[in-house]
C-alpha cells in the first residue's frame, strides 16, 4: 500500500468517525492498533466490526470478505462502510443481522444502505 493510499484511508476513517459521532452521539474512534493486531477499523459501535474503505473504484466482494473475516475473529457483526470518490458513504451489512427470518442466511446475502440507515441500526445496540 502506498503512502497516498494509507493517507486516503486515514482521512476516510476520520471523516466517517466524525459523521457517526454526529449521527449517534457515541464515542466512535479509529482503532489505532488495526494494522498491528488486525480487527475492526472503528471502535465504539457495540456489536459491530466496521471495515472502512475509501477508493476510486469499488471492490465490494474483496472488501466484504475482509469485513466478515475481521468480524468473525471478534465475534461481532460485520459492517463495510465505503465511499467512492465524489460519492456519499454506503454501508453493507449481512441480511441475517438486520431482517427477521433470515437468521441462517449465508453471509454473502447482504444489503447495502446509506449511513443514516446504518446509524439507526447501530442505535439499537447502544447502551
Amino acid at each position: 500500500m502506498t503512502a497516498m493510499q494509507r493517507r486516503k484511508g486515514k482521512v476516510g476513517e476520520l471523516e466517517l468517525v466524525r459523521l457517526l459521532r454526529e449521527l449517534l452521539g457515541a464515542n466512535v474512534a479509529r482503532n489505532l492498533e488495526q494494522s498491528r493486531q488486525g480487527g475492526a477499523d472503528l471502535l465504539g459501535l457495540p456489536g459491530w466490526a466496521v471495515e472502512v474503505k475509501r477508493a476510486a473504484r469499488p471492490r465490494l466482494s474483496e472488501w466484504w470478505l475482509q469485513a466478515c473475516t475481521q468480524a468473525e475473529v471478534t465475534g461481532l457483526r460485520p459492517a463495510l462502510c465505503y465511499r467512492l470518490d465524489r460519492q456519499p458513504w454506503r454501508v453493507v451489512v449481512a441480511l441475517r443481522h438486520v431482517a427477521t427470518g433470515f437468521d441462517h442466511a449465508p453471509m454473502d446475502l447482504r444489503i447495502e444502505t446509506d449511513l443514516d440507515c446504518f446509524a439507526a441500526l447501530v442505535r439499537e445496540s447502544l447502551p
